[in-house]
């Protein structure tokens, strides 16, 4: 969904996004995510594991050599990849702090209990909603666009709405239901929750309104433009996500 949250592999070509930090292989762990394919480098690696496997492992040369079978699986078939694949707590701090905000974000994180275990919530969150765009091309799409809709500041204050937990908020009227259902994603929360449709609607509102009083309005504009245009399916996530369940 953004930057700070997910990580490509620049110079991998063909080889296309990250793979799933501590999936397939483990290939994200300890800095590597997929790599190029490169023929030589994985025969030397090899050699090394057959003649030297306490240097194999040592040196991190498992997690590169799965990583060059990553990058072989995916140059071969896109699809492969994973482009939710989390960014390394201290690249995302590296790339939040060069913005105010994001300087501000991460000083914040830090006094509520520590940086790397919120960001790690924040990337679960967001790394679910993604995934409901559809095949890994498709999450890659939506992730592209997201970053060309809108501004760093809205990015920041995304992230720190989802950290900030599902807050108490009054029961939505009656009235602020029928006007949620008037959305097609809306409509389908409100079925889907039922009599708890009060509660959960106040609860995105009170979210919405935290969310935007951290925007400008040119800021917040860029934001609904973004999220109108979502798929059905992707928001009904967003709102489950948002509200709790």
């Amino acid at each position: 969904m953004s930057n700070e949250l997910t990580i490509s592999n620049p110079g991998a070509g063909s080889a296309g996004p990250a793979t799933d930090v501590g999936g397939a292989g483990g290939a994200g762990q300890g800095g590597f995510a997929s790599l190029p394919p490169n023929a030589t480098r994985k025969a030397e690696i090899e050699a090394i594991m057959r003649t030297d496997f306490a240097r194999y492992e040592d040196e991190g040369l498992d997690k590169e050599y799965r990583a060059l079978l990553q990058g072989e699986l995916e140059a071969a078939n896109p699809e492969r990849a994973n482009p939710v694949a989390p960014m390394p707590a201290d690249a995302s701090r590296t790339v939040l702090c060069g913005s105010v905000e994001g300087q501000k974000l991460v000083s914040e994180w830090e006094r509520m209990g520590g940086f790397r275990v919120i960001l790690a919530g924040v990337q679960k969150d967001v790394g679910e909603i993604v995934k409901e765009a559809g095949n890994a091309l498709h999450q890659k799409a939506f992730m592209e666009r997201f970053s060309l809709s809108v501004p760093v500041e809205v990015e920041v204050a995304l992230m720190d709405e989802f950290a900030s937990g599902v807050p108490w908020a009054p029961p939505a009227s009656q009235g602020e239901i029928d006007l949620f259902a008037t959305t097609a994603a809306g409509k389908i929360m409100v079925q889907l929750w039922g009599a708890e449709a009060a509660e959960k609607v106040g609860i995105l509102r009170k979210r919405a309104a935290r969310l935007v009083d951290a925007l400008t309005e040119d800021e917040e504009a860029d934001l609904w433009a973004w999220f109108g245009g979502l798929d059905t399916h992707v928001i009904t996530k967003a709102y489950r996500k948002l509200a709790g369940g």
